[in-house]
């Protein structure tokens, strides 16, 4: 943080501040940012960005700091120091780089304060995260990591439990045998610290991001009893994880649910290319790909809201060598963020009754295209619906067909209103007619197309 009052009209650049990029994300409309608490084994020493001890226990498997090279020649991790250089943990000697977990340092967490006040004194939601996984090897290793882990937790949120906020018991992208516990070892340090302190004061979401979905990592309800909000997220970024987000929906008791990890612009990784494309950096694919996720998990049932991430989630900013991922301040220009207050608006452009809405894909038919990828995102088409068949919100990948709509009201009369994803945009509502078993066809797209040339979301409501 620089202590600054960002400008109004401020464009990211250069010598970009705390307190301006989060200006400038809420002058986007965006009402929440996610980050992690700390990163206690990472720093830019003489070590690479992953490395195992003496004995053989990874202590990170960090981000990679560019252009600073460890002892053999790899990449160093990101330093991951407060704006003092401070670090969240003291740091045991002769081990390595090892954080004493058992001692965290106050002075780092007064600095995290600041940031979590600004963030409420600007009306955001932050989504908070203690550590990100592969810290955690070591802390189990050399610690008695459920009552350690727990008592890290309870920190937090006794400092920030007041807060309107979103708690993430683990940044768990990824479970990998060497960088990761298991989720079920997270699983029962969470279980331990709600058995020991309690849940959160107010009642606030509980999840973690998570490799693939919450439900099929931990279970549900009494298998998780800290868990209080499901996610899903990282992989797959295509078709393949909508199944996961209705599995959720469907679920008695129902918990909210929202997709953590989508399509990132500007990202070359292997598991973010749909259909095996790699679009440029912020170009209309690319761009495309991202409002894409944000429609269809959103009219999958993930109507507890949606993260938008890109490339730069490892905020290389002023300092620092280009390297393969984009600097921080051309990130958050990318095109793609602009989207989302348009998905809010679509979505809350009926009030509250987003709420009512339930999962009703299987009524389109065809649903997807004859020549669209599993692993892709072009060619499938979303809808969810009221009970009463009134309202129906919808939402058509590029390269969608029109098809047919069946479980209307019979003979009813609707409203079908296009609905335009770039610009926010409504078209001029189409009167439209249900048939006598309840089937409409909807209005040819807006190019005058059978078949979607670019995505487009609707809304369908009844007239009386």
């Amino acid at each position: 943080m620089k202590g600054a009052t960002p400008a109004s009209d401020y464009i990211p650049g250069p010598g970009i501040g705390f307190e301006e990029a989060a200006a400038f994300r809420k002058r986007q409309g965006f009402n929440s940012i996610s980050f992690i608490a700390a990163f206690p084994n990472w720093a830019a020493d003489q070590r690479a960005s992953t490395f195992a001890d003496r004995n053989g226990v990874f202590l990170r498997n960090a981000w990679e700091k560019f252009g600073h090279w460890s002892d053999d020649g790899r990449p160093t991790a990101k330093d991951m120091a407060d704006e003092d250089g401070r670090r969240p943990f003291a740091v045991l000697a002769e081990r390595e780089g090892l954080a004493d977990f058992d001692r965290l340092n106050p002075a780092y967490f007064r600095s995290l304060d600041r940031k979590l006040r600004f963030l409420s004194e600007q009306g955001f939601v932050a989504m908070l995260e203690p550590v990100r996984r592969d810290n955690c090897p070591s802390w189990k290793a050399y610690f008695d990591f459920d009552a350690s882990y727990a008592r890290y937790v309870q920190y937090l949120v006794s400092h920030y439990g007041a807060f309107n906020l979103i708690f993430s018991g683990i940044h768990l992208d990824w479970i990998p045998k060497e960088y990761s516990l298991t989720a079920d070892e997270f699983n029962q340090a969470l279980t331990h610290h709600l058995k020991v302190y309690g849940p959160l004061p107010y009642g606030q979401p509980y999840t973690t991001l998570i490799d693939s979905s919450t439900l099929t990592r931990f279970g549900h309800k009494d298998q998780c009893p800290w868990l209080t909000m499901h996610s899903v997220g990282n992989k797959p970024r295509d078709h393949g994880i909508y199944a996961l987000l209705e599995e959720i929906f469907r679920l008695e008791p129902a918990y909210p649910a929202a997709n953590l990890e989508p399509y990132y612009t500007g990202w070359d990784h292997e598991i973010n290319r749909p259909g095996g494309e790699r679009p440029p950096p912020n170009s209309e694919r690319d761009n495309y790909f991202s409002r894409a996720q944000m429609y269809g998990s959103v009219l999958s049932g993930g109507l507890a809201g949606h993260v938008h991430g890109t490339g730069a989630y490892d905020l290389t900013s002023t300092g620092e060598p280009a390297g393969w991922r984009p600097y921080v301040w051309d990130a958050l220009r990318f095109t793609s963020a602009s989207y989302m207050q348009h998905l809010r608006a679509f979505m809350l452009s009926e009030g509250e009754r987003y709420q009512q809405l339930l999962l009703a894909s299987g009524d389109l038919h065809p649903r997807t295209a004859p020549d669209a990828r599993a692993d892709g995102l072009d060619g499938w088409a979303f809808m969810m619906r009221t009970a009463d068949k009134d309202l129906a919100m919808l939402y058509f990948e590029s390269r969608s067909r029109r098809g047919q709509i069946e479980n209307l009201r019979p003979n009813a009369r609707y409203r079908w209103a296009w609905f335009d994803p770039r610009q926010g945009r409504w078209l001029a509502p189409i009167a439209v007619t249900s048939g006598r078993l309840g089937s409409l066809e909807p209005p040819l797209f807006p190019e005058g197309a059978d078949r979607a040339p670019k995505d487009w979301a609707a809304k369908l409501k009844r007239m009386r």
